[in-house]
């Protein structure tokens, strides 16, 4: 297992990529702490099975849509999901920064 900073890794990203997929994992670092693993991808192209359709793709056209009881607003859903999100995050970055 090979160690690479990522300055490193960036100038010489083809040869890191050629030892994973060679079956080497190389571990990447940012200022001497680990952030990530580069390791080789599985073939799963054997592993792979095509299930044929059990009826013909006419058969989708008969499908019903559900009718919902009330309307709903999917974009005032959004903005609000949204908006609580922004309010978590500025008070959070409200906070004193704790010392160590």
């Amino acid at each position: 297992m090979k160690t690479v900073n990522v300055a490193k890794l960036k100038s010489d990203l083809s040869r890191y990529l050629q030892l994973a997929r060679n079956g080497e994992e190389v571990i990447v670092t940012s200022h001497d702490h680990p952030v990530a693993k580069l390791v080789p991808m599985e073939n799963r192209v054997g592993k792979l099975t095509i299930v044929p359709a059990k009826k013909p793709v006419s058969a989708l056209k008969k499908i019903k849509a559900v009718k919902l009881r009330k309307s709903i607003d999917v974009v005032a859903m959004v903005r609000e999901d949204r908006d609580s999100r922004d309010e978590m995050l500025h008070r959070l970055l409200r906070r004193p920064a704790r010392s160590r």
